[in-house]
């Protein structure tokens, strides 16, 4: 059997440009992986979520997928995203050092929750891209979590935070404290995409008003130096 180090779930590996957050429009190799350790209502991509999800791949066979995406046109980083990339974190160690040996930045896409796997590959990341979870739409707080998580790189962070209906203006305060104690770190507030909720069975997940987006948006920008709301590009452009 081989080990965890040289094999990992993965759910796709497909070609785009990013759609969210500070690489936005940037042409990537994305490598999906399978399972994730957390369950938020909103979530864009549920078939990620199963531990079973996805294949078992090897690091050899994706470095020759990857190599093959990238000979067609010029790829200028590779998105880890999922699913949790950093529930693999010995495999995706190997993946980073060998994506930044051909010359790509590597962006990792993550839940935010997992610091310690974080330490082993932040000195490999050239943008990370962590998401703050609101207990009205994630099933929990995870507060000291993001507060461990962000203490790690917060030099190459951003931080996305999904705005839904649920989403309340307590919440925010608190993710303003979190992100005052990391100057510098930019706040992008995502309204959710319009997919079926997870948590609500059978519905839609509920919308953020325009109006009350921008109300919050105007409580973050009394106290962040940089938070702005940008929504997910993808469905709108119809990319994957």
């Amino acid at each position: 059997m081989r080990s965890a180090a040289v094999t990992a779930r993965v759910l796709e590996v497909f070609s785009s440009i990013q759609g969210e957050g500070a690489r936005l429009g940037e042409r990537q190799a994305f490598v999906r992986f399978g399972w994730c350790n957390l369950l938020c209502g909103y979530c864009d991509e549920p078939e990620s979520i199963p531990r079973s999800a996805g294949e078992v791949r090897s690091a050899e066979s994706l470095k020759e997928e990857i190599l093959r995406l990238c000979a067609g046109r010029a790829h200028k980083s590779v998105s880890w995203t999922g699913g949790e990339p950093l529930l693999f974190a010995p495999f995706l160690k190997g993946m980073m050092a060998w994506a930044r040996g051909q010359g790509l930045d590597n962006c990792l896409e993550t839940n935010g929750t997992l610091a310690n796997e974080l330490r082993r590959v932040a000195a490999l990341a050239d943008c990370i891209s962590m998401d703050v979870k609101l207990s009205s739409d994630a099933g929990g707080a995870f507060w000291r979590a993001h507060r461990d998580f962000l203490s790690v790189a917060p030099e190459k962070t951003f931080v996305k935070t999904i705005l839904t209906g649920n989403t309340r203006e307590e919440e925010v305060l608190e993710l303003i404290k979190l992100l005052e104690d990391f100057p510098g770190v930019r706040l992008c507030l995502q309204p959710a995409t319009r997919v079926r909720s997870l948590r609500e069975k059978g519905r839609w997940v509920r919308a953020m008003t325009p109006k009350r987006a921008l109300a919050l948006l105007r409580l973050c920008r009394e106290k962040l130096a940089d938070a702005r709301i940008q929504p997910q590009w993808h469905p709108i452009w119809g990319l994957p």
